[in-house]
Order: structure tokens, then sequence, then C-alpha cells
């Protein structure tokens, strides 16, 4: 079965229409990864497509496809005030600028990431202790090497 369409707007599989949704250029989506868990990714400027890693020399956009189950978490402070994590939010930013990680402002995929797998283990309103931030942000670094993968692996199959 393919997951991409031949056509915008129309179905390998059933010949069907499908509807393609636009969401906002810049914020965040939740998809599905394929592979049974979910994974977050960044809305390109067209609002059909998104990054899973933000080095377009390592990758390409991905279409949004209703295949993945795309749920949109907004921006970063969306995200964060919806869920009730505005403690852990700056939680989180503290924790980045102690360790002098510069992800903090070069890659807001990370942080976005990093955030979504707090909101997983934190209760709302309250302020995640070392050990969950640590773990959120392993979290978010092995998301993102995955993709890594992918996108290598992908190259490979194309390129030979």
């Amino acid at each position: 079965m393919h997951l991409l369409p031949a056509v915008v707007g129309h179905s390998i599989v059933k010949g069907e229409k499908m509807k393609i949704h636009k969401y906002q250029p810049g914020t965040f989506i939740e998809v599905d990864d394929m592979a049974g868990g979910r994974r977050v990714g960044m809305v390109c400027k067209d609002g059909v497509t998104f990054w899973d890693l933000l080095d377009s020399e390592r990758c390409t956009p991905l279409t949004i496809h209703p295949s993945m189950n795309p749920q949109a978490l907004g921006t970063l402070v969306q995200f964060s005030q919806d869920k009730g994590l505005v403690s852990a939010t700056q939680a989180l930013v503290t924790y980045l600028q102690i360790s002098g990680d510069t992800r903090l402002t070069e890659d807001p995929l990370f942080v976005m990431r990093a955030l979504w797998f707090i909101a997983k283990k934190a209760i709302p309103e309250n302020i995640p202790d070392s050990a969950t931030l640590s773990w959120a942000c392993e979290q978010a670094r092995a998301q993102e090497q995955a993709a890594a993968r992918i996108h290598q692996l992908a190259g490979q199959y194309c390129s030979g």
C-alpha cells in the first residue's frame, strides 16, 4: 500500500478523493511514526509538509498525509499553555541554559519534542525534576536520531 498521494487530493489505493489539511506554518504537529508510536514535526511554509529534522542538508520535508493521523499542537507557547506546562517550560529552558545546550536557541523542534515528552509524564502546573527533564531531552534526541536514520536510509536507497 502506498502512503503518499499520486496527485494531491487523491488516494492511490482507493482512487477516491481525500482531504489534505493545511496547517499553520511554523507550528508543530504530532503524527504517527508508522512504527506504532507518535512523533513531533514542524510544519513547513506550504502548510502541507513538515520537517522531522531541521537540517535541510540531511532531509527533505514530508507530506502531512491523513494516514499519519496528524494532530495540530500549535506553537510551543500555545502547547505549553494548553497543557498547563508553563512552569515545566520554564524549567526546561533553565535546564537547557544551565547545561549549555545550544539547541535551546538553534533547534525549536528539539525543544518542542522535549516539552512534548515532559507532557507525557508531568502533572499540569507542577515543575518537573531534573531526572524528568534529562529523560525528556534524551527522548527528544532519540526521536531526532531515528528521523536522521530514516532519511539516511532513504538517501542510500534513492541514490543506489
